[in-house]
């Protein structure tokens, strides 16, 4: 009914990583190319990305992966890595497609590596919310590493996290010597914001101005520039306006919603 009342085919805002919706800002095209030149000209290696909660890193898993498996690559990823050493093996199977995994350590690593000898590109293994991986799991990371043939590397690896994922690599010298490419993901600034206010609309069907420049001016000063926090303001102030029968999304609303959020400006 919100959407119908704007004009909108679907909720503009969601917190998804729907690709559809994507921008490109030039922090993410800086990252994404980083990610793309490591893989296909470097090959194996290990590239960490780092930004704040709701920055955008989910996202640009989601558009890598996409773009890395329209060019042939093999590709697995993992978004929730919570499991044993060799739990993480197994998932990583079966994300690479793989079936009949086995139960043993030693089986599946076996199994992996056959698999990624007969594919003429390196594997990727993508894994996000990384800033969770254990300690063990991040030694099984390096060992991984280790996959290749005297020719090339089989596996490239990116994880994604919040910063805290810096402290746990430099923890462990012999994980953090691997990293070929550090990247963090930085906010949008206030330019940026507009931009990526204005193509989602125009993704949900808009076909008008819903959000004055001095609102979308407010969003950018209370979310810092950090999408889902851009997100989350827009699609309330979207259900105030419907609720007052507003035809525009102007400051004050901005203000209010923002206030119901208990959300202060930032900096």
């Amino acid at each position: 009914m919100i959407e119908e009342y704007w004009g909108l085919k679907e909720k503009p805002f969601s917190n998804t990583p729907d690709t559809r919706f994507l921008y490109r800002t030039g922090e993410f095209e800086e990252a994404l190319a980083r990610l793309l030149y490591n893989i296909k000209e470097i090959g194996g290696g290990l590239t960490v990305i780092t930004g704040e909660i709701g920055s955008g890193k989910t996202f640009l898993a989601f558009a890598l992966m996409e773009k890395l498996k329209e060019e042939g690559y093999p590709v697995a990823l993992i978004t929730n890595p919570t499991f044993s050493p060799t739990g993480l093996l197994r998932e990583m199977a079966y994300s690479f497609g793989l079936e009949k995994v086995p139960r043993y350590r030693m089986q599946i690593l076996k199994l992996l590596r056959e698999f990624l000898e007969k594919n003429g590109k390196v594997g990727v293994l993508i894994i996000d919310e990384a800033q969770i991986l254990k300690p063990s799991l991040l030694e099984e990371i390096r060992l991984l590493l280790n996959l290749e043939t005297p020719k090339t590397k089989l596996l490239q690896i990116v994880l994604f996290g919040q910063p805290e994922l810096k402290k746990k690599i430099n923890r462990m010298p012999q994980v953090r010597q691997r990293i070929n490419v550090r990247y963090h993901l930085g906010p949008m600034d206030e330019e940026e914001t507009e931009g990526y206010i204005l193509h989602r609309l125009k993704v949900a069907g808009c076909t008008r101005r819903i959000f004055t420049v001095d609102a979308i001016k407010e969003i950018h000063r209370y979310s810092g520039g950090i999408p889902r926090v851009v997100n989350n303001l827009a699609q309330n102030a979207l259900f105030v306006g419907y609720v007052q029968e507003k035809n525009e999304i102007d400051a004050e609303i901005i203000k209010d919603v923002a206030a119901d959020l208990e959300m202060e400006e930032e900096e």
